[in-house]
């Protein structure tokens, strides 16, 4: 049946028995497996822990865990936190991702760097264990964002998108959610103590920015990132500077706390800085920016020259 106009309506409906079956006229929902919001916490379960499914990307596995505590806060579980490895990462066309399985394809998270951000979520009070994700029941399902119920993904703020599939795990975002005890003569405060660190992908950024005027800091900068994004970085920009040197992402998330501040696009290091509330500014994506600024203290973003010169100026006075 081709019906285009109200005209052929009338002539099918002019001729066409009474048992016809017109079902397939009308248009289906975009998503006929569309998951309503539900309450997290109360969701019946009888064991101890509760676990949780994530597919997507390290950056995505830091903002999820503001809901993963408010979880725990309410009922009292930690959480077994499920991560699949080798899921596919579907990007913008000509997206560059150094994340790869062993067929050199794009994936969110490979098992290198899950062993890298074990020990980080692990370290947390409300998570029981990090694991890979086999196939194991799962409590559940934090990857109902993608696809299933609508939370403006990609755009908003990416802490935000679990909040809005189970409202009940509201956080407030100006309040830090991972904690990382004070520690003394660690070997990673030695490579940042006094530094501004550096962290810039080749993903979601914003090409209208110019960092020449980083040179004048040279002395007070260090990079943190793959090989390849270092020297495409600092070729680009003419600045000789250290690469940050860490064993896996809990040292990272320490040079975070223990430099003078961040600076970055929309990745890994800038959801870990917003995570312990570290002084930070942050480099707005203008297709995709889907993090947001300017909550909690020294937390700044720019999509301008003037923005990036004025907040690194602030914050470079204001910290030793």
């Amino acid at each position: 049946m081709n019906i285009k106009n109200i005209k052929d309506l009338r002539e099918l409906l002019a001729t066409a028995p009474d048992d016809l079956d017109i079902s397939d006229l009308f248009s289906k929902s975009e998503n006929e497996n569309v998951i309503i919001p539900e309450m997290a916490t109360a969701r019946p379960i009888d064991t101890p822990y509760t676990s949780i499914r994530h597919a997507c990307n390290l950056g995505d596995i830091i903002a999820a865990l503001p809901a993963c505590k408010k979880y725990y806060e309410v009922t009292g579980r930690k959480i077994i936190f499920c991560q699949a490895i080798n899921q596919r990462a579907a990007y913008y066309e000509g997206a560059t991702h150094p994340t790869k399985n062993e067929s050199g394809e794009n994936v969110c998270v490979n098992s290198k760097m899950w062993e890298m951000v074990k020990p980080l979520i692990e370290s947390q009070e409300y998570i029981h264990s990090f694991e890979k994700y086999e196939g194991q029941k799962i409590d559940l399902d934090f990857d109902v964002i993608r696809g299933k119920t609508f939370v403006g993904l990609p755009n908003l703020m990416i802490q935000s998108w679990i909040m809005y599939a189970f409202p009940d795990l509201d956080v407030d975002l100006s309040k830090p959610w991972v904690h990382l005890p004070e520690v003394k003569n660690h070997r990673i405060i030695k490579q940042v103590k006094g530094k501004v660190i550096l962290n810039f992908t080749q993903r979601y950024r914003n090409d209208i920015i110019d960092y020449f005027f980083l040179q004048n800091y040279a002395p007070d900068l260090i990079f943190a990132g793959t090989e390849e994004e270092y020297w495409l970085f600092c070729n680009r920009w003419n600045l000789t500077i250290p690469r940050l040197e860490v064993k896996d992402f809990l040292e990272y998330a320490y040079a975070i706390k223990y430099c003078r501040f961040i600076l970055g696009c929309q990745s890994f290091g800038w959801n870990i800085a917003q995570a312990i509330h570290a002084p930070r500014i942050i480099e707005l994506c203008r297709f995709a920016p889907n993090v947001q600024p300017m909550i909690g203290e020294r937390s700044y973003g720019f999509f301008h020259q003037v923005g990036v010169e004025y907040y690194f100026r602030r914050l470079y006075n204001e910290t030793k």
